[in-house]
């Protein structure tokens, strides 16, 4: 098998911003090796320096502390004071705005960065061939001369692409390029993305608060928050086995029950959680000790809903519908068992009226054993966000 390569290496990356008193620890020592070839996205909320992290390796940012490479060369390097201008790295970015050139045709913007370069200095010839090329290669062959004002939403995103790739950059900087469409539009355009990468390989990191943006594109997704690194995965690895409790809440709904480890179980057998609802089996994260505090994460469409009491089952317990709201694909439903509130999504044609009673096989195969503790400075508000 041949060994992985990693196009984007970051190391124990610092920034700061402010002076003094005003001081503000942005970055704490980001780690990441990004593999050559993938689609990697920073994901967090508002303020967890994804952003910061993208522009420090665009060199838009100079950090304090730690080293980037690119492609193997050193493009900052506090250490050996190595500092790479943007204009000399191998890059390609789409900012959130496109800043696309309204005075322009899609021609004359998607040619700017070539007509602009002194070395190699290219014909005009050329440079009409290589953006023809890479028109075709994001959907816009034959728009050639139409002026940027009179394109759609998505249009002008592809536009941003073309002159992103024209260059041929190793790395593709994208710092929440679908914020500016509507929902629909922003839908289809994930697969766009996704379907452009693939075609031209090119190793691109993706900046997005969106978890269903970044579940949706993402080869590898790092979760973020207060600059720090706290996860990272593939998207169905953290979506149905988080490690940390903030990466359960924070990448789509989820339900917390507080416990107390009794097994860890092993050799196919799952764990033991004692919790006021009763013991629970689970599968432990790793780290996990028995005799520590934790919390059982399920997702809403893995607990299951029984109109009668199931036998055999483990993980089962009684409880009462507060809400159930028809989402064509499913009811979405709040579900008490005693003082504890479940959300549940159940197939449409189960259904659902407030006041029934109901049972709830919580899968002892989707129950997420987590660490209690959480993401020092975290903002409770953000769970389940």
């Amino acid at each position: 098998m041949a060994e992985k390569r990693f196009m984007v290496q970051i190391e124990f990356l610092e920034k700061y911003f402010g002076e003094d008193k005003d001081r503000v620890h942005v970055l704490k020592g980001i780690s990441l090796d990004i593999p050559e070839g993938s689609l990697y996205t920073f994901l967090g909320p508002s303020g967890c320096g994804k952003t910061t992290t993208l522009r420090c390796v665009a060199g838009l940012e100079r950090p304090e502390g730690g080293k980037i490479s690119i492609d193997g060369r050193p493009v900052f390097a506090s250490g050996e004071r190595v500092y790479i201008p943007t204009n000399k790295r191998p890059i390609g970015m789409v900012f959130q705005s496109y800043a696309i050139w309204p005075h322009m045709t899609v021609f004359e913007n998607v040619a700017y960065p070539l007509t602009i370069q002194r070395r190699p200095r290219r014909s005009k010839s050329e440079i009409r061939q290589k953006v023809e090329e890479v028109l075709k290669v994001v959907g816009l062959h034959g728009l050639e001369d139409r002026p940027a004002p009179k394109l759609s939403g998505g249009q002008q995103q592809r536009v941003a692409f073309a002159r992103a790739l024209v260059n041929e950059p190793k790395v593709m900087l994208l710092d929440e390029p679908l914020s500016n469409l509507d929902a629909k539009l922003r839908e289809q355009m994930r697969f766009e993305i996704k379907a452009l990468q693939r075609r031209v390989n090119i190793t691109t990191i993706y900046v997005t608060h969106d978890q269903a943006e970044a579940l949706a594109i993402s080869d590898q997704i790092a979760v973020m928050h207060a600059g720090k690194l706290i996860e990272v995965g593939t998207a169905h690895q953290l979506y149905s086995r988080p490690k940390r409790k903030f990466t359960a809440t924070f990448l789509g709904l989820t339900n917390l029950i507080e416990g107390k480890v009794v097994e860890l179980g092993g050799d196919s057998r799952p764990g033991q959680m004692e919790t006021k609802k009763g013991i629970f089996s689970f599968v432990p994260a790793t780290g996990l000790t028995k005799g520590e505090t934790a919390v059982l994460s399920i997702r809403p469409e893995h607990i299951q809903v029984h109109k009668q009491q199931p036998q055999g089952l483990e993980n089962v317990v009684e409880g009462t519908v507060k809400e159930a709201v028809f989402m064509g694909d499913a009811y979405h439903c709040q579900i008490a068992v005693g003082d504890l509130l479940l959300r549940v999504h159940t197939h449409p044609f189960l259904s659902m009226s407030p006041g029934e009673k109901v049972y709830l096989h919580l899968d002892p195969q989707s129950c997420n054993g987590l660490p209690a503790e959480d993401v020092e400075g975290m903002d409770e508000s953000m769970l389940g966000a």
